[in-house]
């Protein structure tokens, strides 16, 4: 199993806009429906800085690959690259799951 993590770092007033994106566009739920992820969530810092961490739970990464390769994300990657225009994004990457432990 592997975790996909893609870091943003925007400016803080830009925050809410991208937030809002990846709701209007249920790019999230898509994400899951259209691929063989397993989870997925983003989340914002706490202290206000504008870093937003977008990550993903995926079988391998030929799961993943098929995601990246899916047509659907190259429109919401133009809305997206538009509001991410100034901001320092990270390069996408890939981290092996040792082992976990879950509560039920």
């Amino acid at each position: 199993m592997i975790r996909t993590l893609l870091t943003l770092r925007l400016a803080p007033e830009k925050v809410p806009d991208v937030l809002e994106l990846y709701r209007s566009d249920d790019i999230l739920q898509y994400s899951l429906d259209h691929s063989e992820a397993l989870t997925s969530e983003i989340s914002v810092a706490a202290d206000g800085s504008g870093e937003v961490l977008v990550t993903a739970l995926w079988p391998d990464s030929s799961a993943y690959q098929g995601w990246l390769d899916n047509p659907w994300r190259a429109g919401s990657s133009a809305k997206l690259s538009e509001l991410l225009r100034d901001a320092e994004v990270g390069a996408g990457r890939i981290f092996e799951i040792d082992h976990d432990v879950r509560k039920l």
